[in-house]
């Protein structure tokens, strides 16, 4: 006697659910349907398969399969839990088989990994990172439960478990087009799951026992996709390149291109939630109309998470910049660590390589990474800049070869000004009487038309009044007054600037 009941939900999935029928047939105990109000016979497909629908309307998917593993009448040993659009194929059947030919308390698992190898466009996906792709099915009755997730849901469950290495397929006959508006649905859900594991540290959607790759690939979208520029081809060249989506051909590239624009589609529904966040917490009027995607059906039908009870939580926390003679120690975001490092693996070479008057392509690049660049302004590829986005260069400046702009804290240069070869502005200290040398970012701020010399430095703190000149090889640590000539270590006033 077959010791295998099946769990399934569906809706709408005539297409599917015959290939996913015909292949438990015969060898699993009972299957239950679960329907959430299908309208296009999927119901009369699952009965005439044997199968025992049941409809319940749509909490959501883990509130759905936790649903029924709660209420349906199971007997068997162990639970197999499928997607309509997934076929086990005859290597899983006997493998499965396997596993139940002993009693359940010979078998030390609780619960087994089930490869799964995904088709796109009627082709199969064996690189890209998608395969092997392992998914907790198979459990033994009572041992499984669905993490409280809104889209990506794994199961819960103890210790020890074992894997089945055969492939069941994945492969939805309902066309791209469905599947491009499945993921616009998921990616909603998904920005409004990582929205909340942002805001909510202790948010139990964190504590489900899944493998490393998911953990890894969770960790990444609450702390690397909402601060990474481009998401989505970052994803791409993971996966089309790191994990060799190149080998799948044609259709790996189109899928890479496909998986991309989730990945972006996701940052910018997350960003926009944010972007609602804050504007509640300052006591601004939202109107539901600002809501992300208010009233989106899910993929079974109803909206699983409501937008108010998202949109009332706290954003993430957002850092101000050092004000003027008030030092911060510096316990960089992981946005700035995240943010300097594209700047110095990507930004600062290609910043270095342009040709030697792109001037204003250098100027657009900075503001790329969010710097403040006037019209006009003749930046030296040479320039050595920190943190472009604490820089704020206003209309024709110019900054000479190999000058160094330490912007740990914000600089600004007035308009006209010069700066000249190996000057050297810097935005940023160390606390000598703290054991720890914490840092400190103070503001340089350099006025209009002023000139600061070659080899000059100035120090964090520092503003150097406008038409004022800063002589070759002078260090200045305090402000100097403005229409001054001044030279020296420390600088000093020697005499009045006056224009001709």
């Amino acid at each position: 006697m077959a010791t295998i009941d099946v769990l399934i939900i569906t809706y709408n999935e005539s297409l599917n659910l015959p290939h996913c029928l015909r292949a438990l047939r015969g060898w699993t105990s009972q299957v239950f349907v679960i329907d959430s109000g299908s309208t296009d016979g999927t119901q009369d497909i699952a009965r005439s398969f044997g199968a025992q629908v049941v409809h319940h309307d749509w909490p959501g998917y883990a509130e759905q399969k936790n649903w029924g593993l709660d209420h349906l009448p199971f007997e068997a040993d162990w639970i197999l839990i499928v997607d309509a659009d997934e076929v086990i194929t005859d290597d899983v059947r006997k493998r499965l088989i396997e596993i139940t030919s002993r009693p359940a308390g010979e078998v030390p698992e609780n619960g087994f990994f089930i490869n799964r190898l995904t088709y796109f466009m009627g082709r199969p996906i064996r690189h890209c990172g998608y395969f092997p792709s392992w998914n907790l099915r198979f459990f033994k009755r009572g041992r499984g439960r669905y993490e409280e997730r809104a889209v990506h849901e794994h199961i819960i469950i103890d210790d020890p478990v074992g894997y089945v290495k055969e492939p069941m397929i994945h492969d939805d006959r309902r066309g791209l087009e469905h599947y491009v508006a499945k993921h616009n649905r998921y990616s909603t859900l998904e920005a409004r799951t990582i929205y909340l594991e942002m805001t909510h540290s202790d948010s139990s959607t964190r504590s489900a026992n899944v493998t490393r790759d998911i953990r890894r690939r969770r960790w990444l979208k609450r702390h690397v996709m909402p601060y990474a520029p481009f998401p989505g081809a970052w994803r791409f060249l993971f996966m089309y390149v790191l994990r060799l989506g190149v080998l799948d051909g044609r259709v790996g590239l189109e899928f890479c291109k496909f998986i991309s624009m989730y990945d972006s589609l996701v940052s910018l529904k997350l960003r926009e939630l944010r972007r609602l966040g804050r504007k509640r917490k300052q006591g601004e009027q939202v109107a539901d109309g600002d809501v992300p995607a208010r009233g989106l059906a899910s993929a079974e039908g109803t909206d699983p998470v409501a937008p108010d009870s998202l949109q009332n939580q706290d954003p993430a926390p957002q850092p101000g910049p050092p004000t003027q003679m008030q030092p911060e120690v510096s316990p960089w975001t992981f946005k700035e660590k995240l943010g300097r490092a594209i700047w110095m693996l990507i930004g600062k070479p290609v910043f270095r390589m342009s040709f030697h008057n792109w001037y204003a392509f250098r100027a657009s690049w900075l503001r790329l990474f969010g710097a403040k660049v006037g019209g006009g302004a003749a930046i030296r590829p040479t320039v050595n800049i920190e943190v472009p986005w604490m820089i704020q260069i206003e209309d024709d400046v110019t900054v000479g070869d190999y000058a160094i702009l330490y912007s740990l804290g914000p600089i600004r240069i007035g308009k006209r000004s010069i700066i000249s070869q190996y000057a050297h502005l810097c935005a940023g200290t160390h606390d000598y009487a703290d054991h720890t040398f914490r840092l400190i970012r103070m503001p340089v701020t350099i006025g209009n038309d002023v000139w600061i010399g070659t080899d000059a430095f100035v120090g964090p703190g520092v503003t150097v009044g406008t038409l004022s000149v800063l002589g070759a090889r002078s260090s200045s640590y305090k402000d100097l007054p403005e229409r001054s000539v001044c030279v020296g270590n420390p600088a000093k006033p020697i005499k009045e600037r006056v224009l001709r």
